[in-house]
């Protein structure tokens, strides 16, 4: 059999070798039967990104990979550490003053700045939902905040408590030694204000009891996000008592720890098998895997996938809400294409942004074509089930309607589908939606016209207005005595269409309507009105 059949019988699946790891690991633990438990993390401190998607889609293939090939069920369970404190104000968000009076606040007790949910981390994590939602994933989502007052983490707490020192000298070890000064893996929620405690120093511990004994020491300085300079814990907690022995229960929420030590607690307290993480966070997974060792357990399978980046090399991030927002996913890319995109080599750093859309979403037309070779399809058509798409693709492909809408330009969704409909009579309305939308997002906007040209607009639009079923000779009319036609047509293109090049413009006018043409001008107008008055005030 020649080599590339070989290959082909049994194409690579990554979903399969990671079902294999979490094998060996359930039999080690003696795990034969039941549920098998999939995890993932989210932290609703800003608005969710591509990476949260990614985590969760593609956990949920090692879900299905892993049942059809153990036969066991399983479940993926999404946890939104809204027991974390909200520690800087994410860049776009609206409410300033009011969040800035909630830094170190508990995020579910923290208001929704948008104003359509309970708390921040509420509409957070609605936005994770719908996103979720319309990629058809399998999840079951819990909250941090209600597992720690609920008592669910308390057996595992109490864990904790038994090895305190050793746990605390082990994870401190992982941060900076001005911030080991003050760490412990316990952060108590203040009686007095309702904030984590972050700078603590643990004086003793009553693991039967379930209680700590701490201070917020004297004797350090505390270095937070977006500080200048350290400040000194009389700064950072007023209203606490500095240097006081202070005992509190560790249990019930009444404290919150540390977030490698949360990371540790939840899959600990859930016999998590497998969880994965950004490449960023391979140390802090170490960290976990060195707890469980400590604490005689079998660490989980954890997968470190390739982290996304923007058009310009920069972290996604959900602090500075760079790159496609969910919002974005869900306007432009098709679900299949996005989970075809998301199961291709995860270990690889990705460049991920509008302007990839046509590739992403053209994507699975390439699978399906691979696919149709009987001899050499396999590894496609292993692709396209994993990833739930149609072995058959039919209509046009997005690459191709996004031709059309550039060369015809279209002023809104109704003369999209118009124009999209005079190449191809049957097309799905959903995706021409989506390449509306991305033809949108690709339109200049800032550049329109000059001051200088209100004159010739206002001439055009009344040439259209008086001549509706006949645009040449508006344009006729308009252009007579106008020494240079190209740079006149520039400047209708640049008002109209928002680009200094177009289809032929009386083709378009006829198509999009000379009134309707005109009244597009006459909203160009104000602004470069606007923008003489500016310009005038300035000489």
């Amino acid at each position: 059999m020649p080599h590339a059949l070989v290959q082909d019988a049994q194409p690579r699946d990554w979903c399969v070798r990671e079902s294999r790891k979490i094998m060996h690991r359930l039999k080690q633990i003696g795990s034969t039967n039941g549920t098998v438990i999939f995890g993932a993390g989210f932290g609703p401190s800003g608005i969710p990104h591509i990476g949260t998607l990614c985590e969760v889609i593609r956990t949920s293939f090692v879900c299905r990979a892993f049942e059809e090939l153990t036969g066991r069920p399983t479940r993926l369970v999404v946890v939104a550490d809204d027991m974390d404190a909200m520690r800087a104000i994410p860049g776009g968000f609206p409410e300033t003053d009011m969040l800035a009076a909630h830094l170190g606040i508990p995020l579910f007790r923290v208001p929704d700045p948008f104003g359509r949910a309970a708390s921040l981390s509420d509409g957070m994590i609605d936005r994770l939902r719908n996103a979720l939602d319309a990629m058809d994933v399998e999840y079951e989502l819990v909250r941090s905040s209600a597992a720690y007052l609920a008592g669910e983490y308390d057996r595992t707490i109490r864990e904790f408590l038994a090895d305190l020192p050793g746990l605390n000298e082990l994870i401190g070890r992982s941060v900076s030694p001005v911030r080991r000064a003050s760490y412990s893996v316990f952060m108590p929620i203040s009686a007095n204000t309702g904030q984590v405690l972050e700078h603590t120093r643990v004086l003793d511990v009553d693991p039967a009891a379930g209680t700590i004994t701490y201070e917020i020491p004297e004797d350090v300085v505390i270095q937070r996000p977006g500080m200048e300079y350290g400040a000194e814990p009389h700064e950072v907690y007023p209203h606490d008592p500095i240097g006081e022995p202070i005992t509190v229960s560790a249990l019930g929420g009444a404290c919150k720890l540390q977030w490698k030590a949360d990371w540790s607690l939840r899959l600990l307290s859930r016999d998590t098998a497998y969880e994965m993480h950004g490449e960023d966070l391979t140390g802090s997974a170490n960290v976990v895997r060195s707890v469980f060792h400590r604490l005689d357990r079998v660490p989980p399978v954890l997968f470190s996938y390739g982290l996304f980046v923007d058009e310009r090399g920069r972290k996604i991030s959900k602090s500075i809400g760079n790159g496609f927002s969910l919002a974005d996913v869900r306007r432009l890319l098709t679900p299949e294409s996005l989970r075809l995109l998301l199961y291709r080599q995860p270990h690889r750093l990705r460049r991920f942004g509008p302007a990839m859309t046509p590739a992403i979403n053209d994507a699975v037309h390439h699978e399906t074509r691979r696919a149709a070779d009987p001899h050499r399809g396999g590894g496609a058509r292993l692709r396209l089930r994993r990833v739930n798409a149609p072995t058959q693709v039919t209509g046009p492909r997005f690459g191709t309607l996004a031709r059309i809408l550039d060369a015809c330009a279209p002023v809104d969704a109704a003369d999209a589908s118009t124009f999209v409909r005079r190449y191809f009579h049957d097309v799905d309305p959903v995706l021409v939606a989506k390449v509306w939308a991305f033809h949108e997002t690709r339109r200049a906007r800032a550049r329109t016209c000059e001051p200088g040209d209100s004159a010739l607009l206002y001439r055009l639009a009344d040439a259209l207005d008086a001549e509706p079923s006949d645009p040449a000779k508006a344009l006729a009319t308009v252009l007579d005595g106008v020494p240079d036609h190209r740079a006149a047509y520039r400047k209708f293109y640049l008002a109209l269409l928002g680009r200094p090049h177009g289809p032929r413009l009386v083709t378009w006018l006829r198509i999009t309507g000379a009134r309707r043409a005109a009244g597009l001008l006459r909203a160009t107008l104000p602004a470069i009105a606007i923008a003489a008055s500016v310009e005038s005030g300035h000489s």
